[in-house]
């Protein structure tokens, strides 16, 4: 089975990483239907006033899937987070990523752990870790209760202390979390030109926990406007098997008129290697 591709696009709030802002998400989806994308990265923050039903159904109609489900706004938003908060933060965000898979069984869909698992700090990592995997029991439970992936992303240590690298991320999900079936791994190719000792090392590493991977060049570019070889990495995921989605998540430069113009080009000729 080949890879797939999917762009982000928002349900509610705005963001950096989508071409359409959340008014305009309609057009985004079929913008991605033009595009000969497989489907989409749904941002969603909150399920107040939301209608998955109907969500599904626009999908659907254009034959998309959904390929994650992004769940970071309601850090910025809400305060949530997994750890370094009083507990009953703590409770609402299970409650919150409880959400998240309930959508995602609907949608067919897999769900991020980003940065609402929380920040840590480089003298606490370990007592944070501790505290990541035991705030995530009940949530890779309930996970592997419905089918439903968590894909915990490797994030650089600009942004958390935690789990920076593919490596410590395979690390966490074997060593603290027993290696359930419904936890892999999203590799974001920004995070990781910064983190990784090496793409295909990273790759053969991770092996089946790879199960989504995050498209950006390595300033956060659009493809081809940084010095990410991806071509190198991209023969290296269909040599190792990958068959799940790949996902833009960069931002609208050099311009969003590239973005909008040169994404399906691109798609294909990773397709076609």
């Amino acid at each position: 089975m080949d890879m797939k591709f999917s762009a982000t696009v928002t349900l509610q709030y705005d963001t950096v990483f989508s071409s359409f802002s959340a008014a305009d998400y309609v057009k985004g989806l079929d913008w991605m239907k033009e595009n000969r994308l497989d489907g989409a990265e749904l941002c969603i923050s909150n399920y107040d006033n939301l209608d998955l039903g109907k969500v599904k159904a626009q999908l659907d109609e254009r034959g998309l899937g959904c390929s994650t489900i992004s769940t970071g706004q309601a850090r910025g938003l809400e305060g949530l987070s997994l750890i370094g908060v009083p507990a009953d933060v703590t409770a609402r965000t299970q409650e919150r990523f409880k959400k998240h898979i309930d959508a995602a069984k609907l949608l067919g869909s897999k769900v991020t752990i980003g940065l609402m698992r929380g920040l840590g700090s480089l003298d606490t990592a370990e007592r944070d870790l501790d505290e990541l995997s035991e705030a995530m029991k009940p949530l890779v439970e309930y996970a592997g209760k419905n089918g439903v992936t968590l894909c915990l992303e490797a994030i650089n240590r600009y942004e958390t202390a935690l789990l920076n690298s593919a490596e410590a991320t395979v690390d966490f999900i074997e060593n603290r979390l027993g290696n359930p079936d419904c936890v892999g791994i999203l590799w974001d190719l920004f995070h990781a030109n910064i983190e990784d000792i090496g793409f295909e090392r990273s790759i053969e590493k991770m092996g089946k926990k790879l199960k989504h991977v995050h498209i950006a060049d390595s300033d956060r570019m659009f493809p081809g406007y940084g010095h990410t070889d991806f071509e190198t990495i991209f023969k290296c995921l269909k040599k190792n098997g990958f068959s799940e989605y790949c996902s833009f998540e960069c931002f609208n430069l050099p311009s969003l008129d590239v973005v909008l113009r040169d994404t399906g080009s691109w798609v294909q000729k990773m397709r076609e290697l």
